[in-house]
């Protein structure tokens, strides 16, 4: 059994496909995949399910690999996207990695379609493992943030509470001994000296 992988084909060809889909599978991967040639299938195909990588013809009756492009990052998802064509040329395929393409290969030299993939899908697991990293991170500063918010919060509430025992205190030593009041004054300061330690 080979190495899991989900691949999204943006392709008009049946047969380009199946040479795509079978190198894939003489180079290790267990593919399960999803043939698409127009951008509601697409579309649909995004939505339904995640997608490990898209590979995608260039030029195609209904639908460009250029609109592919845009429309997978669009929708906002970061996933390898490679271009395999026999029609792509030089200034296409600098414009397309410019654009957000991972790699362009041509249809001609299928040999290069393994290891481009297994980079680029290495690179997103770094991506990935990179994100979730920055989100501890996040999360760990907020946390500090908070401890600091707390920090001050009991710093002003021992202030407030010392300005309450200096003034109960006050009162008490002025209070009648013995008095119904001077017991509620000890109360409060009691009840001070406690909530300050």
């Amino acid at each position: 059994m080979g190495t899991p992988v989900r691949v999204l084909l943006v392709e008009d060809s049946e047969d380009d496909a199946a040479l795509l889909l079978r190198e894939l599978r003489h180079g290790g991967y267990d593919v399960s995949y999803e043939r698409v040639d127009t951008p509601d299938a697409m579309s649909a195909a995004l939505d339904k399910q995640e997608w490990d990588i898209v590979v995608s013809d260039h030029s195609m009756p209904r639908f460009s690999g250029t609109d592919a492009l845009s429309l997978l990052r669009t929708k906002r998802l970061d996933m390898p996207f490679i271009f395999v064509s026999g029609t792509i040329g030089e200034e296409t395929a600098v414009s397309a990695l410019k654009n957000g393409a991972q790699d362009y290969l041509m249809k001609a030299n299928l040999k290069r379609l393994v290891p481009a993939v297994q980079r680029e899908l290495r690179e997103a697991q770094l991506r990935l493992e990179r994100k979730g990293l920055e989100r501890q991170v996040q999360l760990l500063q907020k946390f500090e943030a908070i401890g600091r918010l707390a920090g001050g919060i009991a710093h002003d509430f021992n202030n407030v509470i010392g300005a309450i025992l200096g003034w109960a205190e006050l009162c008490h030593q002025e209070a009648e001994p013995g008095s119904h009041f001077d017991e509620r004054l000890q109360k409060i300061v009691h009840e001070a000296e406690r909530r300050q330690h």
